[in-house]
């Protein structure tokens, strides 16, 4: 009973831990995007940072000056995007 009990506190731990390394998310400014490369580059804050989207069509509709969030992994040293959405900006009122 207590090894079972172990083994259940140490798997939803390192479970945990594997989904925080996993999923990263970065929002900013498209400052590049190539659809046939299948490469983003976003502005966020004094960073810029080159995205591979791999298949390009999560990409298809986004272009230079959106804003979008990036949800991707680390692989081999690179970013890949698995999911990218658009932000909705506040319109600037202008007083």
């Amino acid at each position: 009973m207590k090894t079972s009990a172990l083994f259940l506190v140490v798997a939803f731990v390192l479970l945990s831990f594997v989904g925080l390394a996993v999923a990263k998310e970065m929002s900013g400014e498209v400052i590049a995007v190539d659809a046939v490369k299948g490469m983003l580059t976003l502005k966020s804050g004094s960073v810029d940072a080159e995205i591979d989207c791999e298949t390009g069509s999560i990409i298809k509709d986004v272009k230079v000056g959106d804003h979008v969030t990036v949800e991707y992994k680390e692989e081999g040293g690179k970013k890949v995007a698995t999911k990218v959405t658009p932000m909705h900006m506040k319109p600037k009122s202008g007083y």
